[in-house]
């Protein structure tokens, strides 16, 4: 009777195995990561700059955000300051505005200079930076509303 209550150690075995197996298999690439090819720095910007639902911050405007900024820039609440500047930096990719881009990131690194990642809105400081940003996000942009739903950076 003993024998029956007892598990086979065979299963535990199959299972580690299968586990093993499963993390061999190479993980499969985003879309964001497949449109930044081997460019690391770009897609460690674009996963952090990017919308992933562009319908909703796009309805409200880059200016909405700009005039939230400079309110609480006035109050001294620079981490909210940073957040808006940053949403108009992400709205104006989203509609690839070169120039508002620039402007807004910079805005974002500037009033939050204590921000551990302001890194990656200065990366939009040099030109060509930031159209690079915008030509894969503009590609990314077309192919995610085109499946209906916004896929994870």
């Amino acid at each position: 009777m003993i024998e029956a209550a007892m598990t086979p150690f065979g299963i535990f075995r199959k299972k580690k195995k299968e586990e093993q197996t499963e993390l061999k298999q190479p993980r499969q690439r985003t879309l964001l990561e497949e449109l930044c090819g081997n460019d690391r720095e770009l897609y460690e910007v674009l996963s952090r700059t990017i919308l992933l639902n562009p319908k909703t911050a796009v309805n409200e405007g880059a200016d909405s955000y700009v005039e939230k900024a400079q309110t609480h820039e006035k109050d001294g609440n620079l981490t909210q300051a940073r957040i808006a500047y940053q949403m108009a930096g992400q709205i104006s990719l989203y509609k690839g505005k070169l120039q508002q881009v620039q402007r807004f990131f910079k805005k974002a690194a500037e009033v939050d200079p204590e921000y551990s990642s302001s890194a990656f809105f200065e990366f939009f400081d040099k030109k060509e930076n930031a159209e690079r940003a915008i030509a894969v996000a503009k590609e990314f942009y077309t192919k995610t509303e085109k499946l209906g739903e916004p896929e994870h950076a």
